[in-house]
């Protein structure tokens, strides 16, 4: 309970809180055709690296180590 990250947290949970009741009752803005495409891309690239990471990890985990 006393760690860094625990404080980390609080605090981020209470800036998130704050903008969101700065913010209350006004419209937000909606999304540009220029960042759904960002957003795509970027999810696609999420996707690529998570696979990349289970692939190598099922690779080492296949193989014993050399010895």
């Amino acid at each position: 309970m006393g760690s860094i990250g625990f404080y980390i947290m609080i605090a981020l949970l209470g800036a998130g809180a704050a903008y969101g009741l700065s913010h209350k009752g006004k419209p937000r803005p909606s999304l540009t055709s220029g960042k759904k495409k960002l957003l795509i891309v970027l999810f696609g690239i999420v996707v690529v690296c998570i696979l990349l990471l289970i692939a190598v990890a099922a690779m080492s985990s296949s193989h014993p180590p050399a010895q």
